[in-house]
């Protein structure tokens, strides 16, 4: 869990709706199958950064997000 973030305040509610209808959205358009596989990429990427996102306020350690370093 990060320190300093308020995981009940109505802040984070709102963060969480968001990035949950934006994961919706992406999934319904990743599952077009006229994407080619650089559309998919980055359709898939956004839906990851999302869930990484929605993942600060887990404190299993095996699911923070990847920062890259």
């Amino acid at each position: 869990m990060e320190k300093g973030l308020d995981f009940h305040s109505p802040t984070w509610r709102a963060i969480e709706r968001f990035a949950q209808s934006q994961i919706a959205v992406l999934r319904e358009r990743n599952d077009s199958p006229t994407l080619d596989a650089l559309r998919t990429a980055e359709l898939r990427g956004r839906i990851q950064a999302f869930k990484e996102l929605l993942a600060l306020d887990k404190p299993d350690p095996a699911i923070t997000p990847d920062v890259g370093y």
